[in-house]
C-alpha cells in the first residue's frame, strides 16, 4: 500500500517528537503507575534536566527556552517550569489539550525522552528504543546561530557525537593530504595490501587443492565400493541359484531313498536307514559349505575369520537337522556336528582370512550388524 507524503511526514514526527501531554500517558503506561506518579517524575526530574523543549508545528521545529518564574530569559521564546507543570496538570484532570494551550505541541525529543527513561532504570522494549529517532531540521526555522545552537543543545548528545566524528573525519583528510607529495608512502600502503591479499589468496589456494584431493579420493573410494557392491550382489544371487539347486537335488535324493526303502524287504530296513543317515548328514555338510561360501563373497572388507563364519553357521545348522530329523530332537542331535568338525571338515578348503581366533579375540563378530552396515549404499 502506497503511503502519501503527509503520511510519511506524520510518522517522522511521531518517531522524533513526543508531546508534554502524550509524555506522561507514556510514562503511565509503560512505567506501569498512576497518571499522578507520571506527573511527578515529568516535573520534578525529566523537565528540570531540559534547556529547552521543541515545539512543532506543520512547517517548523522551533526550540523552546525553559526557565523559572523568577527568572528573565534573554532567549525567545521561552516557557517557565511552573506554567508546564501547571497546563500539564490541568490537561491530565480533564483527559485533553486544546489547541490554544501554551504547551500544545511542546515537546521532547523522541530519543532523548527515551534514553533519560531507560537511564532511570524503567524497561521498556526494544522495539520501542529502536523505533526512535533524533529530530532533523530540514524544515526547521532559525533566526540566528544561537536559535541554531540551541536546538542542538536540546538533542540527546547528538552534537558532540557529529563534532567527534567531524575531527575524525579532518584528521584523516589531513593525513592523506600530507602523504599527497609522498608516493613512497602510497607505494607501501599498495604493497601491505597487495601481498596481505596474496597470501590470502594462496592459503585459500591450499585449501581447495587439499578439499579437491579429498574429493576425489572421496569419489574413488564411491566408485570402488559401488563396483564392489555390484559384483557381490551378482555373485550372490549365483550362489543362492547354486545353492537352490544343491538342496533341491538333496531333496530329490531324499525322497528317493525313502521311495526306496518303502520297496526293500523288512530285513533291508536298517541298511536303508543308514543310507538315508548318511545322505542327510551330507545335506548339513553341503548347506554349511553353501553357507560359508556366501558370507565369504559377501565379506567384502576381508575381515571375517574362519572362526567366525563356524560360530555363525552352527544354529542355522542345529534348525536345519531339526527339519531332516522330522522334528525329533534325538535324532537332530545325531545329524549335526561339533564345532571342530564343521571347522576341520565342512568349511575345509573355502578362502578364509588365515588363522584361528587369538586368546584377545574372544568377541564374536557380529555378522548381521557387519553385513548391514559395511555394504555400499547405491542408488
Amino acid at each position: 500500500m502506497n503511503v502519501s507524503f503527509f503520511e510519511q511526514q506524520e510518522q517522522r514526527m511521531n518517531k522524533q517528537f513526543i508531546s508534554i501531554l502524550d509524555s506522561a500517558y507514556f510514562v503511565s503506561e509503560h512505567g506501569k503507575g498512576t497518571l499522578q506518579q507520571a506527573f511527578d517524575l515529568i516535573v520534578g526530574s525529566l523537565l528540570r534536566q531540559q534547556t529547552y523543549l521543541l515545539l512543532i508545528t506543520p512547517t517548523s521545529v522551533k526550540a523552546v527556552y525553559v526557565c523559572s518564574s523568577n527568572e528573565h530569559s534573554q532567549y525567545e521564546p521561552f516557557i517557565t517550569f511552573e506554567s508546564i507543570a501547571y497546563e500539564l496538570k490541568a490537561c491530565l484532570d480533564c483527559g485533553n489539550i486544546g489547541i490554544g494551550n501554551p504547551i500544545y505541541k511542546l515537546g521532547f525529543a523522541k530519543k532523548r525522552f527515551v534514553e533519560q527513561l531507560v537511564n532511570i532504570g524503567m524497561q521498556l522494549d526494544e522495539q520501542i528504543i529502536f523505533n526512535t529517532e533524533s529530530p532533523d531540521i530540514t524544515h526547521a526555522e532559525h533566526d540566528n546561530d544561537s536559535d541554531e545552537l540551541a536546538f542542538y543543545q536540546g538533542l540527546p548528545k547528538e552534537y558532540d557525537t557529529l563534532r567527534a566524528e567531524n575531527e575524525k573525519i579532518k584528521a584523516q583528510y589531513q593525513e592523506l593530504f600530507n602523504k599527497k607529495g609522498q608516493p613512497e608512502a602510497f607505494y607501501n600502503i599498495q604493497k601491505t595490501l597487495y601481498e596481505g591479499d596474496r597470501q590470502r589468496l594462496t592459503e585459500c589456494k591450499d585449501k581447495l587443492d587439499k578439499l579437491s584431493i579429498n574429493n576425489k579420493y572421496l569419489e574413488s573410494e564411491r566408485d570402488h565400493y559401488k563396483r564392489n557392491f555390484e559384483s557381490t550382489k551378482k555373485s550372490t544371487a549365483l550362489i543362492q541359484q547354486i545353492a537352490e539347486k544343491r538342496i533341491s537335488e538333496l531333496e530329490s535324493q531324499l525322497a528317493k531313498a525313502k521311495t526306496e526303502l518303502a520297496a526293500k524287504p523288512a530285513d533291508s530296513i536298517t541298511q536303508s536307514n543308514t543310507d538315508i543317515y548318511n545322505i542327510k548328514k551330507e545335506a548339513i555338510k553341503q548347506f554349511n559349505r553353501s553357507l560359508a561360501a556366501v558370507l565369504i563373497e559377501l565379506d567384502y572388507k576381508g575381515k571375517l575369520r574362519k572362526g567366525d563364519i563356524a560360530n555363525y553357521i552352527v544354529p542355522y545348522m542345529k534348525e536345519l537337522a531339526f527339519v531332516l530329523a522330522d522334528e525329533q530332537q534325538d535324532k537332530a542331535n545325531n545329524l549335526t556336528v561339533t564345532y571342530d568338525t564343521l571347522y576341520d571338515n565342512h568349511l575345509k578348503n573355502l578362502g578364509f582370512k588365515q588363522g584361528r581366533q587369538s586368546d584377545d579375540e574372544k568377541q564374536k563378530v557380529n555378522i548381521d550388524l557387519l553385513f548391514k552396515k559395511q555394504l555400499p549404499i547405491t542408488e
